[in-house]
């Protein structure tokens, strides 16, 4: 009798032995191992990160904290702890973005004055500590391309500090083109070897200033964009920034345009509310509405489920970092568990 019971226990040792093991075999399938972002840069109820339940599939909050706000370099902080440490219990990593303001001449200043420098410096090794952040996302743009080398040459200097605190550098940087300020500014190559991801924005591609109508991030547009970014830096330091938004375009009778934004609900309601029909234009990789109203012609390239599917495609094709999603608030639910099940696909 004694030995059965012994032999019982030991089956039922091994068998669970067996199934912790294929249980976290399972377990660990499931884990997404590419980057999935998200940034957040208003606060507000409905969208509050650190309340809110948690997002499928994003592991990394990026909350829009810091300002370099004067030529001396100082840095506005605009850090929330109680926001961290929610954002923290959630799993989430956090990278708290930080701007030069967008403005070029400020930029210039602080770029060009070691001692404004190496207080930003500071400051951004100050509030690494001070926060419980795991990385910074630099969003740096508008910038004299005549301070290109100078940018760079900051980069590196920050970086280094900054990777001494255990502190996750990524940099946003346009799709290139010849635009002088928002793309030729930038050093992709030597960027790419200094910091540790390069976040591709991805959108754009007709701003909000366009002479012409058009998407806000075609997928053949997207892709020419990753090919050539990749052709200089490794594409497992690219993340790919998307948009969660479009524009609604404005035609008048002699062919002058202008834009507003529109979040995904948005648009939806304007389509049922204008009684517009969608068609699929495989180039674009997007749905696209029009109407007229007042002798205007009204234009609207969706970003919804599939033209973001499409995207986010791109980064297994690419074997990129992961993914980015400007930004919380103008998605509809849907989007991240779309977004979460392409990153995990094999």
């Amino acid at each position: 009798m004694l030995k059965k019971y012994i032999l019982f226990f030991i089956c039922m040792l091994i068998c669970l032995t067996n199934f912790s093991v294929g249980f976290c075999a399972n377990k660990n399938a499931e884990v997404n191992d590419k980057i999935n972002l998200v940034w957040q840069p208003v606060v507000d109820e409905a969208n509050d990160l650190s309340q809110i339940a948690k997002l499928p599939g994003v592991n990394i909050v990026s909350p829009s904290w810091f300002v370099i706000d004067n030529a001396n370099g100082h840095i506005k902080d605009n850090g929330d702890f109680l926001y961290a440490r929610d954002l923290k219990k959630k799993d989430y990593k956090i990278w708290a973005l930080i701007t030069n303001d967008f403005n070029p001449e400020l930029t210039h200043k602080w770029l060009n004055d070691e001692k404004a420098k190496a207080y930003i410096i500071r400051q951004m090794v100050f509030y690494a500590q001070r926060y419980p952040i795991d990385g910074y996302n630099f969003d740096f743009e508008n910038i004299y391309d005549s301070d290109k080398d100078a940018l760079s040459r900051f980069v590196e200097e920050a970086t280094g500090e900054l990777h001494k605190q255990g502190i996750t550098v990524s940099m946003d940087i346009t799709v290139a083109s010849d635009t002088a300020n928002w793309s030729s500014c930038y050093d992709r190559a030597v960027l790419g070897k200094t910091v540790d991801y390069l976040v591709l924005m991805a959108y754009d591609e007709h701003g909000r200033l366009s002479k012409t109508a058009g998407s806000v991030a075609s997928i053949n547009w997207v892709e020419n964009g990753v090919k050539n970014l990749i052709a200089q830096v490794p594409p497992e330091k690219v993340i790919l920034g998307v948009p969660l938004y479009m524009r609604l375009w404005e035609e008048s009778s002699i062919g002058r345009v202008t834009a507003s934004t529109l979040s995904m609900a948005q648009a939806d309601e304007l389509k049922k509310a204008k009684k517009a029909k969608s068609i699929w234009l495989p180039n674009e990789g997007q749905y696209y509405f029009s109407y007229r109203e007042n002798g205007k012609t009204y234009h609207v390239w969706q970003e919804e489920a599939k033209s973001l599917q499409l995207k986010a495609a791109l980064v297994r094709k690419y074997n990129l970092a992961g993914i980015a999603s400007w930004r919380k608030g103008f998605e509809t639910p849907r989007i991240w568990q779309v977004l979460d099940r392409e990153l995990r696909r094999r």
